[in-house]
């Protein structure tokens, strides 16, 4: 089992290493590291630290929870224990909390608890999700149109999962920074602008096959399906 740990403590990176060498475990310092990595090999679970430099552990949950990785299972481990930031992990979609300092038997029982859990109903294996007559084909950033390859970037692919799982809800650019670019909106809104121009014209989302991805001036953008909205 792959598991990922992001904590940028590095004495108990390699203590929590060393409890879980029945597994394969790699170490991220850093979550913008981590999420550069996920789409090239998804993890069996995550074990996130809170207290991070730049993008923080909640951050980095953010993100994941508005991705196509969204059922990676998620123990987040933390000196921070007031009842409020316990309920706002839990709430926000993390799966466990543990709070610092753990003992190595506590850290394995969790970490089984909770893949053992999700274990039954892991869509985050799933291979296709479909969107008729869309096919995205997990982990390969190709979109299947009418049995035609369209071959996406990864962030075409991140926005446009993100867009098919929210259909009919205005999202705006600064949902899209942070959730796709896990970054603040002070970074140029061209950006998001550009990616969805380009995703609009390789998946035709222009209304001719019941999918269109429309611009709402000043608030963000909105895919829809026609057969069941009207505009």
């Amino acid at each position: 089992m792959k598991i990922y740990i992001l904590e940028d403590d590095i004495d108990q990176s390699d203590l929590y290493s060393f409890w879980l060498d029945e597994y394969d475990c790699t170490v991220f310092n850093k979550a913008r590291d981590l999420i550069k990595k996920i789409p090239f090999e998804v993890p069996d679970a995550l074990l996130v630290d809170w207290n991070l430099p730049i993008v923080d552990g909640l951050d980095f949950l953010h993100w994941l929870k508005g991705s196509r990785y969204e059922n990676i299972p998620v123990i987040f481990m933390t000196s921070r224990s007031t009842e409020s930031d316990i309920v706002t992990a839990l709430t926000d979609g993390a799966d466990d909390y543990i709070i610092k300092p753990a003992s190595e038997a506590i850290v394995k029982a969790r970490i089984k608890a909770v893949t053992r859990r999700l274990q039954s109903n892991d869509q985050t294996k799933q291979k296709t999700f479909t969107f008729d007559p869309y096919k995205f084909h997990h982990n390969v950033n190709c979109v299947s149109f009418k049995n035609v390859k369209v071959t996406l970037t990864n962030k075409e692919y991140e926005l446009a999962m993100y867009f098919f799982n929210n259909e009919g809800l205005l999202i705006s650019r600064d949902q899209l920074l942070e959730s796709i670019w896990v970054q603040s909106s002070n970074i140029n809104t061209r950006t998001v602008d550009t990616h969805i121009s380009r995703l609009r014209k390789k998946l035709l989302l222009d209304g001719t096959h019941d999918w269109k991805l429309i611009s709402i001036y000043h608030k963000g953008y909105k895919i829809i399906n026609l057969k069941n909205t009207t505009l």
